[in-house]
């Protein structure tokens, strides 16, 4: 009798049930093998090791059943299998006491449980019935899984691991396994290329002789600044590499992608690292510092982007058909946003876990930390950190212009004391400082404003200007607004409402028009994206109150290079009582800080940044939500974590906007991950309801937005004109 793990599809035959299991067995085990290098935890890497591979062979034991084989013998594998299969591995290995195994068995489809929730008998299917027709037919599947030549581990291991983000770990190397097969079984997937390796030595002399070959100054400003860049690039380079847990605290404009990379290849060199992440808060600066990194650090003969990998935002997709689509960090360097990291961190779900096992043996660097999660989310965060630099060999380096010492706070405080060192010398560091100081002014305007209140007095400032506003729906209203007052064509706007390649398009038209000094008569309408790690340098800066961290990484955007004696950067407050002014709660507390602050005279510098962000996190209750948190993540709780530790509250849905896209997966072509990424935009659960926006049929999870979008206002050109977006804007968008 030939037994099966997959029905057949349009594009595959039936799959072998020992051909998943082995290929499952075998990828599962090597990825093991790849992390486990760098395991420092209790426990040997073996018997962890056999724990994977007792799960990977007993993963689909209960697809063996008689209901079940009649299903797989078919045709169409959308169809349901009547008996769910993961029960059987579960109380097999249950019942040989390989407890981890069965709970990544019972777990590999569903994801991972709150363990204190889950009821006797242990790890098993909540059915009375199933559970009764499993264990009848349990000697019968065991025979067929012998008989059928699948592998059986000779050695087991009960090995109890203790630590939450250790079992995410372990149990990713299951699911990236599980996943990666079913991708290929089903058609939809070739085999996955060999990625190049990391070779930190070469990529760390490519990016010198990248830095040497930089054109020279042209004028003695920029040649002052260029000296600074100089020093701070030569003194990450020289910096110490074995130091777990670093900080970089240089101001804006002086060349942290390139300087702290040098840092990252230094202490992957010393410590024999497989990767590099680059963690950035916002998804608009990815493509420009991916650039670079790919003019920096490809060697002759590769891909730029099977080096480095660009991954804007956490598109992952639990069904077969959808499955490649999905974006791993297998690249050496991966740049991608703080809520795709820290969010797969925190998950329970084997479609996002699937990547984590990659994270291991890591330089990371928190680009823009500052701005990486909110207050309430961060302790949890610093234990993650912590503990992958302690077990893992994880080394990270937390970078920011406005650097806030986080962990410096008492909320922070972990049962080891923390040490984290300083990168640079306090002579690079002085200069660079001193440097700073004169740059810009913080003055405010005290009235709050209209739309339209605000694209007059905008009129009245020296351009170009850059606008940066709390809401998407409020950049996007501010834009239309403001191009009565300026003009058609004087009016730029960029956010997340813009696809990924819409918004590179913008970004080099705004750079094309900074060029231009000769005309000054215009104005960039954004969200928080653009405030961190972009490199422009406009003559005046406008900030909707938000927080001191944002004020001060907005002045990085403004006079960046010194051209002026000085600049300004405005403080406004909206009335969110007007027309099409969304009110992001997320700012509230940190808006009204910063008020009191600018009221009191209070410098404008980072070093206040420590002190506000203490006074947020106790002005706003939320050390009681931080005890809930880390409560949860100590007790194990995943499935809690995963729905707690959300960076933006409402759930984003991936929206295919490319006109040419859609119909290409209209058509049933085939499109990469990329493809997907470059011509989509993240919409909120809600909106994608009520617009009634369809799910693809081939992708499911994937929907296609065919309401009005432009390459200046983005999906939100549809929106705007629901009546009723007043009513609930941060809600709803």
């Amino acid at each position: 009798m030939t037994y099966y793990a997959r029905s057949a599809s349009p594009s595959a035959p039936n799959q072998l049930y020992f051909e998943h299991i082995t290929n499952v067995l075998e990828s599962a085990a090597r990825y093991w093998t790849e992390a486990s290098r760098y395991w420092r935890g209790d426990g040997t890497a073996e018997a962890l090791g056999a724990i994977i591979r007792a799960a990977a062979a007993f993963h689909d034991l209960g697809k063996l059943n008689d209901a079940n084989q009649k299903i797989l013998r078919g045709k169409n594998s959308h169809v349901p299998l009547p008996i769910p299969h993961q029960d059987a591995g579960a109380a097999y290995l249950f019942s040989r006491k390989e407890y981890v195994a069965a709970f990544f068995v019972f777990a590999h489809h569903t994801g991972l449980p709150d363990r204190e929730k889950i009821k006797k008998p242990p790890f098993r299917d909540k059915s009375a019935e199933i559970r009764k027709i499993v264990d009848a037919e349990m000697s019968t599947i065991l025979g067929r899984h012998e008989k059928c030549g699948s592998p059986t581990p000779s050695a087991m291991s009960n090995f109890g691991l203790q630590t939450a983000i250790d079992f995410r770990i372990l149990f990713s190397c299951l699911t990236d396994a599980d996943h990666g097969d079913a991708a290929q079984a089903s058609g939809e997937m070739t085999c996955a290329p060999s990625l190049p390796k990391l070779r930190a030595t070469d990529r760390l002399a490519a990016l010198k002789n990248y830095i040497a070959s930089l054109p020279a100054s042209t004028s003695p400003e920029e040649e002052k600044r260029n000296v600074l860049r100089s020093a701070f690039f030569e003194a990450c380079f020289q910096s110490p590499a074995g130091a777990p847990l670093t900080e970089c605290d240089a101001p804006v404009g002086t060349g942290k992608t390139t300087a702290v990379m040098a840092h990252l290849l230094r202490v992957a060199e010393t410590n024999k690292l497989r990767r590099i992440f680059v963690i950035l808060p916002f998804t608009n600066i990815i493509r420009q510092s991916v650039k670079v990194y790919r003019k920096a650090l490809v060697l002759p003969g590769e891909t730029p982007d099977e080096v480095v990998a660009e991954i804007h935002h956490r598109a992952d997709f639990k069904d077969k058909e959808s499955r490649q689509l999905t974006a791993l960090w297998n690249a050496p360097v991966v740049v991608t946003t703080a809520v795709a990291f820290f969010e797969t961190l925190a998950s329970n779900r084997p479609a996002t876990l699937r990547r984590l096992h990659n994270l291991p043996g890591s330089a990371v660097f928190l680009d823009e930390s500052h701005a990486m999660l909110p207050a309430k989310l961060l302790p949890l965060a610093w234990h993650w950190i912590n503990h992958t630099a302690e077990k893992w060999q994880c080394f990270w380096t937390l970078a920011s212009g406005s650097l806030n010492r986080f962990w410096e706070l008492p909320e922070f405080a972990l049962s080891k004391p923390t040490e984290v060192t300083n990168i640079l010398v306090p002579d690079v560091r002085s200069r660079l400082a001193s440097a700073e100081s004169a740059r810009v002014v913080y003055p405010h305007k005290k009235e709050r404003l209209s739309l339209t209140a605000l694209g007059d007095w905008l009129a009245t400032l020296e351009g170009p200007v850059l606008v940066v506003l709390n809401t998407v729906q409020t950049a996007a209203a501010a834009a239309r607004e403001a191009e009565s007052v300026f003009g058609a064509g004087n009016v730029l706007h960029l956010s997340t409402a813009l696809s990924p390649a819409d918004r590179e398009i913008t970004l080099e038209l705004v750079k094309a028009r900074l060029k231009y000094k000769a005309h000054t008569k215009w104005c960039l309408f954004a969200t928080s994206c653009v405030e961190a790690g972009v490199d422009f340098s406009f003559r005046t800066g406008v900030r909707e109150a938000a927080s001191l961290a944002s004020l001060l990484q907005l002045a990085g955007r403004v006079n960046r290079n010194a051209e002026y004696a000085s600049a300004d950067v405005w403080t406004v407050f909206l009335d969110g009582g007007k027309p099409n002014v969304g009110v992001n709660p997320a700012w509230t507390i940190s808006s009204r800080i910063l008020s009191d602050f600018l009221e009191a005279g209070t410098p404008i510098s980072p070093s206040s940044c420590t002190e506000a962000l203490k006074r947020e996190l106790r002005e706003g209750g939320i050390p009681s939500e931080l005890e809930i948190l880390k409560k949860y993540e100590f007790s194990s709780a995943f499935e809690s974590v995963e729905n707690k530790f959300r960076v933006i509250e409402d759930n984003s849905l991936p929206a295919v906007v490319d006109k040419a896209l859609i119909e290409r997966i209209e058509r049933f072509e085939d499109v990469s991950w990329r493809d997907i990424q470059n011509g989509s935009v993240n919409v909120r659960k809600r909106l994608i309801e009520k617009l009634d926006v369809q799910e693809t049929r081939r992708y499911p999870g994937l929907f296609l937005w065919k309401h009005d979008y432009t390459p200046f206002l983005g999906y939100m050109a549809g929106v705007l004109k629901l009546k009723d977006i007043d009513k609930d804007s941060y809600a709803l968008i």
